[in-house]
């Protein structure tokens, strides 16, 4: 989303979701960026996003990002925007895309559009530590990752908070933050692994035509699959020890130097 001046002031002086991931990523310039930003250092010019066509695109479809969320799911989503403070650090907050009241005791839900290359996985270890700050300044146990890939339907990922992953941003976010209180360099630490999240969830895969044609191929292909590696395992068992070649009825087996045998058709027989 595009920040209002609202947003921005409630936001500034404040270490906020999407600047945490430095600090667990280990790299050190960009670390000290993010103190040079934090103490307000006047040499230290912010990257000037708005020709970056990934963030603008991300911007436009949140929008529709959420409204698909609550179509989908039937829950309302609320707090769009919302600047969410702690209570226990006063420098800790973050801003929303969403919140779901329907998930109880509430959720996070987080928007993003990505190009559609990646794994979702790598995906999701990437803004780990974002959605863990959120769930932290809100109280959250649970954040809702609504990703879209490329021009997919969002696919929507739970997150359950983390305790030990999150006690070490808080750690690392602590030092951080008494660096910028000091005007004392901060020092990067080393990259730290997000959790996997737990299978934890069904999902019901009747909305998605690829997995219904693959279903129907894998049901109908199942007795013939047995049968072929059957046959493969027998046709290769008759093979003789001294034999290079075998062939007849349409297949032929080869022997390699080392042994292996590869069995394939044999397009000049007959």
């Amino acid at each position: 989303m595009t920040l209002t001046a609202t947003q921005q002031a409630a936001r500034e002086g404040k270490l906020t979701a999407s600047r945490v991931g430095v600090l667990m990523n280990g790299d050190d310039q960009a670390v000290h960026d993010l103190w040079r930003e934090c103490t307000g250092d006047p040499s230290y010019e912010p990257p000037d996003l708005s020709a970056v066509w990934p963030v603008q695109l991300g911007t436009v479809t949140e929008a529709l990002n959420l409204d698909w969320y609550e179509r989908r799911t039937g829950h309302t989503v609320t707090r769009r925007g919302d600047v969410v403070v702690s209570d226990e650090r006063v420098w800790a907050a973050a801003t929303l895309d969403g919140w779901d009241a329907d998930h109880p005791p509430g959720a996070v839900i987080e928007c993003k559009h990505t190009g559609g290359f990646e794994p979702l996985e790598t995906v999701m270890a990437r803004y780990m530590p974002q959605v863990h700050w959120q769930m932290y300044v809100t109280g959250a146990p649970l954040a809702v990752l609504s990703v879209i890939l490329g021009a997919r339907e969002p696919v929507l990922e739970e997150i359950p908070r983390n305790d030990d992953y999150l006690a070490e941003i808080l750690r690392r976010a602590d030092d951080f933050w008494r660096c910028v209180e000091e005007l004392r360099p901060p020092v990067a630490l080393p990259p730290v692994d997000p959790p996997r999240p737990a299978a934890v969830r069904e999902v019901d895969m009747s909305g998605s035509n690829i997995w219904a044609s693959a279903a129907t191929d894998w049901l109908e292909n199942r007795d013939g699959a047995k049968a072929f590696n059957a046959a493969t395992k027998e046709l290769k068992a008759l093979v003789p020890d001294d034999a290079r070649r075998a062939y007849s009825n349409g297949v032929q087996v080869t022997r390699a130097r080392n042994g292996a045998l590869t069995i394939k058709e044999d397009k000049t027989d007959g």
